[in-house]
């Protein structure tokens, strides 16, 4: 039987391509514990599953996904009391934050991400660990963690592999956005086409990428990782890792947070009062 979790993260296998769907369409799939939890169990299977050529990741509704649940600090008793302490909030932060998007990124088959609408935070390190980016002409990728919660964006190494240092600041630290045309020109994305034509265009991409020999192409993935990683790329993600920890206890971010689990709460309390379902 179908559990709740099961649903967060839609599973589609169309012929040798397995399209994987974010599925929280009410909060435009903002990422959840037990979304990103179900995210990684799929990918473990996916990575398992012989008969997989290539996978697609999606997002259900008007958005690929708003990035991380802020809402979880206050909604969620266990994610809140593992946040409460470094070690704790580390360990979480690996297991959730930092796992589903490395194994998305390892994974041997080709990948493409499906973008419309938001694409925004920690999403965009599935978007920059993904082969290949196809987005709406009016998709917006960006960022504001660091001007709204104080933290230094998980998401940062992965971006700055994909964007010059300039274009990356702009968008981490003055809050700045792409529409899909300028990710395209930047490359963080590889097309843009209107919103109407992001399945079409999708299904001729894995097309051609089925075209291809499954080792030869799993052998010059790894060839890419490798040099890439050579280039620095997994010892920026190990050492921005410890930075973005460290920037969870600063005096500024953590007055943030409280701000924010007390507006959080004050909203509960209110739907509470009025009779509302509370939930995240």
């Amino acid at each position: 039987m179908e559990s709740e979790d099961d649903t967060l993260v839609e599973v589609e296998d169309r012929g040798a391509v397995r399209w994987l769907w974010l599925n929280r369409v009410r909060v435009h799939n903002a990422q959840n514990a037990a979304l990103l939890r179900r995210l990684d169990a799929v990918l473990i299977d996916t990575e398992r599953n012989s008969d997989i050529r290539a996978v697609v990741l999606g997002g259900r509704g008007p958005s690929f996904s708003a990035g991380h649940d802020l809402g979880e600090i206050a909604f969620n008793e266990e994610y809140r009391r593992r946040a409460s302490t470094v070690e704790g909030r580390m360990r979480q932060e690996l297991e959730l934050f930092v796992r589903p998007a490395q194994r998305f990124r390892e994974l041997s088959v080709p990948t493409v991400c499906r973008v419309q609408g938001h694409c925004l935070a920690a999403s965009l390190m599935f978007v920059c660990g993904a082969d290949f980016v196809v987005a709406a002409e009016d998709a917006t990728f960006g960022s504001n963690v660091s001007t709204t919660i104080g933290t230094a964006d998980v998401e940062l190494p992965t971006l700055m592999g994909r964007l010059d240092d300039q274009l990356a600041k702009r968008m981490l630290w003055l809050g700045e956005t792409l529409n899909g045309f300028e990710a395209v020109q930047c490359g963080l994305a590889q097309w843009a086409v209107p919103v109407d034509d992001l399945d079409s265009t999708v299904e001729d991409v894995v097309r051609r990428l089925l075209e291809v020999p499954r080792e030869a192409l799993a052998l010059s993935k790894l060839s890419f990782r490798f040099v890439a990683d050579q280039r620095g790329a997994a010892d920026a993600a190990s050492y921005h890792f410890l930075a973005h920890q460290l920037s969870h206890h600063t005096t500024d971010a953590v007055a943030l947070q409280q701000r924010r689990i007390d507006d959080l709460e004050a909203r509960k309390e209110s739907r509470r009062n009025n009779g509302a379902e509370v939930s995240e």
